[in-house]
């Protein structure tokens, strides 16, 4: 037997004891205006009317007390259909939260599968990250007491060259040592074809001076790393259609400005090696 078919049976009984109590009440009523009639009012009959005038107070109070009870009944039952409700809607959720989970497992494995593929494309094509890290930091250790830094880090190889190596302060002219340093970056550019690269100038936070023909560091540190890019075009023959040029001003700092340390550091091009993804996809797809 459910809540709110219980509740019903409750409210049944109340009804039938309330019907049964109001016709004897009515019954004692009709008895005593007899007794009273034929003989007369006395202190029992008195005494019975008070009674029943008193039974009439508690049928009124059980109306009451019904009338809460079926109040109540109600609300329960509205509380029910409510967790009813709650219930199927978590149900449908986890159910959907299921499938949510078994699509990205899915797509997981397939992410897992194509880097795999990639890889192994790589590979194929002599195309290792690690690899090319080890030769470039070989290949400029010449350098690397002149502010020269190559890493690797997520997947993608950093050539970092400071500007007291490649330009002037407040200048965006290379100088022979910079141009000596990017012929052996050219070298490495060069032997890899399907690398993307990437070059970023940076600086510090000191504003620069104006009368040298720059308007903030935006302009200082792009046409820095245009002046990289001219000379691997114009004097090393890398190709232009791998390699795009940006400046970063001083919001990418790699020490802290506060000190001449810091700004030193600061004041740097980076030369950002990433595998060309695109070419290696058309030629998974092309082996498939």
């Amino acid at each position: 037997m459910d809540q709110s078919y219980q509740y019903k049976y409750n409210q049944t009984d109340l009804t039938f004891n309330l019907a049964y109590m109001r016709n004897l009440v009515t019954g004692l009523m009709i008895l005593t205006s007899f007794a009273m009639i034929s003989c007369g009012p006395n202190k029992e009959l008195i005494s019975t009317r008070a009674k029943v005038d008193s039974l009439g107070n508690i049928v009124n109070q059980l109306n009451s007390q019904i009338g809460q009870l079926n109040t109540q009944v109600n609300q329960l039952n509205g509380s029910v259909a409510t967790g009813n409700a709650q219930i199927a809607q978590l149900k449908n959720q986890n159910v959907v939260a299921m499938q949510e989970a078994s699509d990205c497992k899915q797509a997981k494995e397939a992410v897992a599968r194509r880097m795999e593929e990639l890889n192994q494309a790589m590979e194929a094509n002599g195309i290792s990250m690690k690899e090319i890290r080890r030769k470039a930091a070989e290949a400029l250790v010449q350098f690397a007491n002149a502010g020269v830094d190559v890493s690797y880090k997520n997947g993608l190889v950093y050539i970092s060259m400071q500007d007291a190596l490649l330009f002037n302060p407040g200048s965006a002219k290379l100088g022979k040592n910079g141009q000596q340093a990017l012929s052996v970056v050219a070298e490495v550019l060069n032997e890899n074809p399907n690398l993307l690269i990437y070059v970023v100038g940076n600086t510090d936070s000191v504003k620069v001076v104006r009368a040298k023909g720059f308007t903030d560091n935006w302009s200082l540190s792009t046409e820095r790393a245009n002046s990289v890019v001219r000379v691997l075009r114009d004097q090393y023959q890398v190709s232009m259609d791998r390699v795009t040029a940006a400046g970063r001003a001083k919001y990418n700092p790699v020490a802290d400005n506060s000190t001449e340390e810091g700004r030193a550091m600061n004041r740097r091009t980076d030369i950002i090696l990433n595998p060309d993804l695109s070419r290696l996809w058309d030629l998974i797809d092309k082996q498939q």
